[in-house]
């Protein structure tokens, strides 16, 4: 059993706050990434359950044994944990074989050199590089020395695997193909993951549950797809992919979900609101590609619509960005088709549109 329980768990340097009282359950078995921006605590996080940084306070247990506990006095050494670390730089000996290299880890723990052998070839045949043993690592690409790096970690079969950004290294195309490797071996061997990353669409493909992490603090923990559709702010909606704002009034009481607003040029939208904000004044937030362009003005009452005017367009591949200037707004969509500038209706269902407190 290998889950993990952070509790109040914070971080001083100096007079500045790193982590403010985190607390986070990542389940056995469980793919868990923790998402921000640079310096939004997730990899301060990550080498506290590590061991490798040491918190000011809180309590933290992996498979109900505590590592840490600030108040109890407890703090167990990083060697004692067998906790697999893998960093963004892979951090191989370069004067070893990749065989050498995981042995390494092994004759630490004092395994024979007769146990060595299958362990090595067992942990390189799940990384997909058994025939790669006697090379050294300048003789591997970059993908190859990642999956080293992991074999490396997988090798002493830690209680829990960590990485920090060990796609971050990889070109566009080869972390695409790596990051699905990963999922799928995560999966395999049912090893509890916790899995830290800026970047937003790594952590929708990967996880089971994203941490949205900003100045410290845990602002949303839920399943991708919630947060991706239901962001719980706009930190959140901005961070997870792109998103347009526009500053509201509400209008009415609440009904199915739905809330009608008035937009600061009196344009009625109706949204689902995030939570329950009391206040009057909000935001509303819609995705670029849940926004579909029109010349006319649509004619069921069901939608909402805004009037504007394409002011640029940008060539994405499949699809282009438009630069909408609505209402003294600058708004983006997304569409396959190519349109000029000129007059437009901006028009998107109101289950895509979120209403979101200020």
């Amino acid at each position: 059993m290998s889950d993990v329980s952070v509790e109040n768990l914070s971080k001083r340097f100096g007079d500045v706050t790193a982590l403010h009282d985190v607390n986070l359950h990542v389940a056995q078995g469980e793919f868990l990434t923790l998402l921000g921006p640079s310096g939004c605590g997730k990899s301060t996080t990550l080498f506290a359950i590590a061991g490798l940084d040491t918190p000011t306070g809180g309590v933290i247990r992996v498979g109900g044994q505590t590592f840490f506990d600030g108040a109890g006095k407890v703090d167990v050494p990083p060697e004692r944990r067998n906790l697999g670390l893998v960093f963004q730089s892979y951090a191989l000996w370069p004067h070893m074989t990749v065989a050498q290299n995981l042995a390494f880890p092994l004759k630490l723990r004092g395994v024979s050199k007769a146990e060595q052998a299958p362990r090595i070839a067992e942990a390189l045949s799940l990384v997909d590089m058994g025939e790669y043993g006697a090379r050294f690592p300048h003789e591997l690409s970059g993908g190859q020395q990642q999956r080293v790096a992991l074999a490396r970690t997988l090798v002493f079969r830690p209680t829990l695997l960590l990485l920090d950004e060990p796609l971050s290294n990889l070109d566009a195309k080869l972390r695409l193909k790596a990051r699905s490797w990963l999922k799928s071996l995560q999966r395999q061997l049912g090893l509890t993951t916790i899995y830290v990353t800026h970047d937003q669409e790594e952590a929708l493909a990967l996880s089971d549950r994203i941490a949205v992490m900003d100045k410290g603090r845990i602002v949303q923990l839920d399943r991708p797809e919630t947060i991706y559709r239901r962001p719980a702010n706009t930190f959140v909606a901005d961070f997870i992919g792109a998103s347009n704002f526009l500053p509201v009034r509400r209008t009415g009481a609440t009904v199915d979900d739905i809330t009608p607003v008035m937009t600061e040029a009196g344009v009625a939208l109706r949204a689902v609101a995030a939570g329950s904000p009391s206040a009057d004044d909000g935001i509303v937030t819609v995705r670029p590609q849940h926004i579909r362009l029109s010349r006319l003005a649509p004619t069921d009452p069901g939608l909402n619509v805004l009037a504007g005017a394409i002011i640029d367009r940008t060539y994405l591949g499949a699809r282009h960005a438009y630069g909408l200037e609505i209402s003294g707004h600058t708004l983006v969509a997304e569409a396959e088709e190519v349109l000029e500038p000129g007059p437009i209706f901006a028009v998107f269902e109101p289950r895509d549109t979120l209403l979101i407190a200020r």
